[in-house]
């Protein structure tokens, strides 16, 4: 599958922005294609041909050269490619610091506003104002999703794995986050909280991060009244994770894409057009970096299944 994939030239070119003759893939197809033919070219020509050697000799030098300029072609086109991901991702860094500080005063304006000088508005201007802080908020999670994935990206993602009581860090979440996005869908959260896992051997902070986008999306794409169901058990030196619900699930064409960067599938959009679609890019990347997995099953109109590993400290 995986090399299929890689031949795939038409998906290469869409992803690399650039003409399908010059993908990395299209190149080397045609240094393949050319290496066999000129060898067999030589060697029909040195067997059945009354052909000098200096012929042959010559032959053989302008193959190796034309080698060489094709195989530097594709070493040109694969700098460029990194040249420009670079440029991207320290593009995308500067301008996500330089939003955070005006999205920073924005919240705490709409805030003030609201708390200190809210007996002086009338409904209509506490609904704007409300409005505008709900909207800095939603920015300031895009600013912050775009710098982790840069972050990701440049191998820069500061993950301090230390003794960490995780089930702590999930009930932070469920009760900041989670819980009121719930109650505002009357979708109902069924977690069963054990005294029996050890402390896991991961970043606090960063788990945080991976419960809020994983239970997140199944409230978002749970429809009204649904459920969403917090499950966790202990195999071997990890916890096992699982984060269910009855949502819309997730188109069996479009699972094996699911874990990429701006993922949206087709059917979510038509429930919740937020969203960057990159939560669970974000999340796999953690899980792995502090030595998990993660996987999912689903099915469409029926609902999803998340389940992730985190080390536990060794006894």
């Amino acid at each position: 599958m995986r090399i299929i994939n890689d031949l795939n030239l038409k998906k290469q070119a869409e992803e690399l922005g650039v003409s399908i003759w010059r993908t990395p893939s299209f190149l080397f197809i045609m240094l393949g294609v050319f290496i066999n033919l000129a060898m067999t070219g030589i060697y029909h020509a040195s067997r059945f041909v009354n052909t000098s050697p200096l012929f042959i000799a010559g032959a053989e030098l302008a193959t190796v050269v034309i080698i060489l300029l094709v195989g530097k072609l594709i070493i040109n086109q694969i700098e460029q490619m990194a040249k420009l991901n670079r440029m991207k991702n320290e593009f995308i860094s500067v301008a996500s610091h330089q939003l955070r500080t005006p999205l920073s005063a924005m919240r705490w304006q709409a805030e003030l506003l609201l708390a200190k000088m809210s007996d002086g508005l009338n409904e209509k201007q506490k609904e704007k104002i409300a409005n505008i802080d709900m909207l800095s908020l939603r920015m300031t999670r895009l600013v912050n999703d775009l710098l982790d994935v840069a972050k990701i990206d440049q191998g820069r993602l500061n993950i301090t794995i230390q003794e960490t009581n995780i089930i702590e860090c999930l009930e932070g979440i469920l009760n900041e986050i989670i819980t009121p996005l719930a109650n505002e869908k009357e979708i109902k959260i069924i977690f069963e909280k054990k005294n029996d896992l050890p402390l896991a051997m991961a970043d606090c902070d960063k788990m945080k991060l991976v419960f809020e986008n994983l239970l997140s999306n199944a409230v978002k794409y749970t429809l009204n009244e649904g459920k969403v169901e917090i499950s966790y058990r202990k195999e071997d030196d990890f916890a096992i994770f699982e984060i269910k619900d009855n949502g819309v699930g997730i188109p069996l064409s479009q699972q094996d894409q699911v874990f990429g960067k701006f993922f949206r599938s087709s059917n979510i959009v038509r429930y919740q057009t937020e969203g960057t679609g990159l939560g669970l890019y974000i999340a796999k990347n953690i899980i792995e970096q502090m030595g998990g997995k993660i996987w999912f099953e689903s099915e469409e109109n029926v609902g999803t299944t998340f389940s992730f590993t985190v080390p536990l400290k060794k006894s």
